[in-house]
């Protein structure tokens, strides 16, 4: 199901998937601008305020009274990181036009003006400016979400160490930004935001569904006039390769499962064909129910709760996350390393390649499960002009050989060790998760 682009006005674009498979497609309107830190900090805010509401809808509760009369249509806000890209937007699940009534033909156009309505026409005062109340309220509720992360162990390991791996990079900076970045923010600022995002707009639209592409493009062109007459934003994805430093950091909390992440570094993206050995390496060593950090680090030997890793193909690199006793940290980071040396010296069976490609296989079949699965995975290629279908990726993971997957394990540096040590005992938190 490999999507067909469509030119849009004279810069946007449509990728579309057409199908009949699923009740409910997908339509994403979103927008791509380098990771800053005011990026990261005002755009994640002014989706929220402008989901709040609009010259049309000006309560939450009339946009969502609206998006029930569009057939119980699903809104969503985008904004995460891809490299050092960062993607800003809004997502709609709209029902299958077939599953309406006769002569029901409003619904796309529905969603379509909701979308014009937050981008172009949010809630303003009499001095052209955000709402304060709303402004303050989302406001509050995003230093939530950053304390949030500090709450989870295990994600505020996963980001400490990310901010430490990528500290000379875009991508580095938090996502959200900080609440001292947060409070600081005046409507005034956010406001002149939203007048240079949708002045420098270029729409990127992604649709899986039924809907025929030429009606699609002319709704669109229809409702999203005012970005499509502007200039492209050109900017790098790809986060640049880096050899491991080999840096060792402690810190502490006081929780009661302590959290060990290793982060390390290839020369290998998402553009590279050794790309697909990488990720049968990752599905070897921590990616699946019998991966060898699971088998060995976590069944055999105790050494943890819980082990896994994940490899960015926009970055690079390889991580690894463990949850663990304190006490058990110098045994559980040794044999954690001389996994990754038996894989790289390909002291590993048929069996255990075999079955990672296998694995590998039975998601990429899936990708055509569900429209999110679609639009992640070719969205996320388009960004770094990557071509590739998921076919084609399906057929390369097969191919993967052992020698491959050990001069790929091989080729890996250790960069960062981040170990964040609780500093309760154990039965002394109740709301751990172990």
């Amino acid at each position: 199901m490999i999507p067909k682009l469509y030119p849009i006005g004279e810069n946007g674009s449509l990728r579309v998937c057409g199908t009949d498979r699923f009740k409910a497609g997908m339509l994403s309107v979103s927008s791509v601008m380098p990771v800053t830190p005011e990026n990261a900090c005002l755009a994640p805010l002014l989706l929220s305020v402008l989901r709040r509401g609009t010259e049309k809808y000006p309560t939450l509760a009339e946009v969502n009274r609206r998006l029930d009369y569009l057939w119980g249509t699903s809104f969503s806000l985008r904004c995460y990181y891809r490299g050092n890209l960062m993607i800003v937007g809004f997502s709609a699940d709209l029902l299958d036009p077939s599953y309406l009534p006769v002569g029901e033909n409003s619904l796309l156009d529905g969603v379509l003006e909701l979308m014009d309505q937050m981008l172009y026409h949010p809630l303003l005062d009499e001095k052209g400016l955000l709402l304060e109340k709303y402004v303050e309220s989302e406001k509050e509720l995003q230093c939530d979400a950053i304390r949030s992360v500090k709450n989870n162990p295990r994600a505020y390991a996963a980001e400490r160490c990310r901010g430490i791996l990528f500290e000379n990079d875009p991508c580095g900076v938090p996502q959200y930004g900080t609440e001292e970045q947060t409070m600081a923010v005046t409507r005034e600022a956010l406001t002149d935001f939203w007048r240079r995002w949708i002045g420098s707009l270029t729409p990127d639209c992604f649709y899986v569904g039924p809907a025929e592409s030429q009606f699609l493009r002319g709704k669109l062109e229809q409702y999203l006039p005012c970005g499509l007459q502007s200039a492209p934003t050109t900017v790098g994805g790809l986060v640049e390769v880096r050899s491991g430093r080999g840096l060792w950091v402690n810190e502490s909390l006081p929780v009661a499962q302590s959290q060990l992440v290793i982060a390390m570094r290839s020369e290998t993206r998402i553009n590279d064909p050794m790309i697909h050995a990488y990720a049968v390496l990752n599905e070897m060593l921590g990616n699946s129910p019998v991966s060898r950090l699971f088998v060995h680090v976590r069944e055999k030997k105790s050494l943890c709760y819980s082990c896994s890793s994940a490899y960015g193909g926009n970055s690079g690199t390889l991580l690894i996350f463990c949850g663990i006793k304190a006490e058990n940290r110098a045994a559980a980071e040794e044999e954690i390393f001389r996994q990754v040396s038996f894989l790289a010296e390909g002291k590993f069976s048929e069996s255990e390649l075999e079955a990672a490609k296998k694995s590998l296989d039975h998601a990429y079949r899936r990708l055509e499960d569900s429209p999110e699965g679609l639009e992640t995975f070719y969205y996320g290629r388009a960004l770094v002009n990557n071509s590739l279908d998921a076919e084609a990726c399906r057929q390369a993971i097969l191919a993967v050989t052992a020698e491959e997957v050990a001069l790929a394990a091989s080729a890996l540096t250790t960069d960062v060790v981040y170990f964040l040590e609780g500093t309760l005992g154990e039965g002394e938190d109740e709301d751990e998760d172990d």
